[in-house]
């Protein structure tokens, strides 16, 4: 008992969890709009400073600094955000109906990433099935061939190979490569059975009208080098290094592979949890145990498993790197 609240057993845990397992159809309308709706502003607000400075007969130099912010921003914010949002397709917790699902997640945040959530799936559920397994489990061995791990490191060591070292392009790359294969081609890896919502005519047919729709509009409007400028160098840079650091927290220096310590739950300040852990990505040991909570529903879910004793006397809470 935890300040005058009852224990749960068992029994009382998993109803309580079980009820919290329900995606919807509304939530996460709000957030692909608010995330899109960001992008388009940083975009924006970037293109405006350029041609207000450049109108005045400035420097084209006094674009730069804005114009890697703008970068830096949709890297970090954006994209990375829009790719916890993949992680969430691929359990069906995006939308209750898998049909929505499958078409929505694919539009708004796999396409644009150059791949499809059922190629996602096959990898992830993979890693879910053989977590922390240094033989089995796909994203450890994917992570591995990216960057070796030396744990445990002093703060210095840390800050210049997994952060300073992992912008260099040559680590852009290989990190890119092996998440490529993950969403752009179908691995060589145990399949999900009955995961196909969508056939895979249907999912060529959509993927299909979504880049000729795109290159239809980047040609008509002229739109090749903002696409270059503020989708594709955003997507090569700062990208994959947040990308590497989340994956790193999750499964870095683990434990384990128990129930309750494959992972961590981290909390950090506001702003380090939004760019690192969004979406309650944060509590990911909780997320390998029931992977079909909601993101919107995990905060609720961690209340109710701290009242469970097992959990709340093993789970790992850090307050950030």
């Amino acid at each position: 008992m935890i300040d005058g609240v009852r224990d749960l057993d068992r029994r009382e845990m998993f109803a309580e969890i079980k009820r919290l397992c329900q995606p919807n159809n509304v939530t996460n309308w709000f957030v692909l709009l608010r995330e899109w709706t960001v992008y388009a502003l940083v975009v924006a607000a970037c293109l405006g400073w350029y041609h207000g400075t450049t109108s005045r007969g400035w420097s084209i130099w006094w674009t730069v600094p804005v114009y890697l912010l703008s970068v830096f921003v949709i890297a970090v914010w954006v994209q990375n955000r829009l790719a916890c949002l993949v992680h969430e397709a691929s359990h069906y917790s995006l939308f209750k109906n898998r049909v929505l699902n499958e078409i929505a997640a694919n539009l708004f945040v796999a396409f644009p990433f150059f791949g499809t959530i059922s190629n996602y799936r096959i990898g992830h559920w993979g890693h879910h099935r053989n977590v922390n397994d240094p033989e089995k489990d796909p994203d450890l061995h994917r992570l591995r061939k990216h960057h070796p791990r030396h744990f445990p490191v002093s703060k210095w060591r840390f800050l210049w190979e997994y952060i300073v070292l992992q912008l260099s392009p040559h680590k852009a790359f290989t990190y890119l490569y092996g998440r490529a294969a993950y969403v752009a081609f179908t691995m060589k890896h145990q399949r999900v059975r009955d995961q196909n919502v969508l056939s895979r005519q249907a999912t060529w047919a959509l993927r299909i009208v979504f880049f000729g729709t795109l290159f239809g509009v980047l040609t008509y409007f002229g739109w090749w080098l903002h696409f270059l400028l503020f989708w594709l160098v955003p997507l090569a840079t700062f990208y994959p290094a947040t990308l590497f650091l989340r994956e790193l927290g999750h499964h870095g220096n683990y434990p384990d592979n128990g129930d309750f310590t494959n992972s961590r739950v981290y909390e950090g300040y506001w702003l380090e949890r939004e760019i690192f852990f969004p979406f309650s990505e944060q509590n990911h040991v909780l997320h390998h145990m029931f992977p079909t909570i909601p993101w919107h529903k995990m905060r609720e879910a961690h209340a109710v498993m701290m009242r469970y004793p097992p959990y709340r006397e093993q789970v790992v809470v850090c307050d950030g790197f």
